[in-house]
């Protein structure tokens, strides 16, 4: 995310700047804080794009609606030309989980075969399955309840690579030490996620004054949502105010558990938009 809209209206406060758009090569992010506001963002981002004669592709362009209080309009199904979808992490990560287990299946032919030794096999299922799974990994919120699914999928991928049947009775524990006691999928979620936190907070960026700023509050009565902000501090076991920014300046690899990412803070209503070019 490199950039601010140009235009004046639209957008959100965050940090006392405002934000309308955040650009990543063909990934635009257009925010507004109502559905009108965002109609016109987007013609201004049309007309400007065929100004160098570039389209909006919007077969992949969804629109999703951040408004708690109102559980996320979830009666709207389209804004303009764009679909409204309900996205969250926990749907993120069980479709992760999908599309790993799909291609793991595709494997089953390497899994049998005994000529492939158990290294090979492992060095395997985390290049060409735990890759696919940790996609973009780093900006989830872990709760525990997906904690507990990401072990189970990593389970499941060890014992249909070991060919063990769950009639076999074998604990995970024995599974893991026939394996070498590997890094659970799980700990590598959160190493990603203290990476690119510290990655962010080692220098003044967008993505920076997202996670520190403020934004105006807007929501219903009753427990905020788990942030991604949240999920660090627990991976710390430290509150926000004792400084975890000052943390992130620490770049040796003794402290590189202290290193990580981009969460939103603020959980006042608005529109979001991802928009792909053609």
């Amino acid at each position: 995310m490199n950039g601010r809209c140009s235009c004046r209206n639209g957008g959100i406060t965050i940090g006392g700047s405002k934000i309308s758009n955040l650009r990543f090569a063909d990934d635009t992010t257009l925010i507004a804080a109502s559905q009108e506001e965002l109609v016109a963002l987007l013609n201004v981002l049309e007309q400007h794009s065929a100004a160098y004669g570039l389209g909006i592709n919007y077969n992949k362009t969804n629109v999703i609606i951040v408004d708690r209080e109102h559980d996320n309009h979830r009666e709207i199904k389209s804004i303009g030309r764009c679909e409204v979808v309900q996205s969250n992490c926990e749907n993120e990560i069980r479709r992760r989980i999908q599309q790993a287990r799909v291609a793991m299946t595709k494997l089953t032919k390497i899994w049998r075969d005994h000529n492939i030794t158990k290294a090979t096999k492992m060095s395997l299922v985390q290049s060409l399955v735990f890759s696919i799974f940790l996609y973009a990994s780093e900006t989830w919120t872990v709760k525990k309840v997906d904690r507990a699914r990401i072990d189970t999928f990593e389970m499941w991928t060890w014992r249909r690579m070991l060919r063990i049947p769950y009639t076999a009775h074998r604990t995970n524990v024995s599974i893991l030490d026939e394996l070498g006691n590997p890094k659970r999928l799980s700990s590598i979620v959160s190493m990603r996620m203290l990476t690119f936190f510290g990655h962010i907070h080692r220098s003044d960026n967008m993505e920076k004054l997202v996670d520190q700023g403020h934004a105006p509050s807007g929501r219903r009565r009753g427990h905020s949502p788990t942030r991604w902000v949240d999920t660090t501090k627990q991976l710390l076991d430290m509150r926000w105010d004792l400084r975890l920014t000052d943390l992130a300046l620490f770049t040796d690899d003794s402290k590189s558990e202290l290193r990580t990412g981009a969460g939103v803070a603020g959980t006042n209503p608005r529109v979001q938009i991802s928009v792909k070019s053609q």
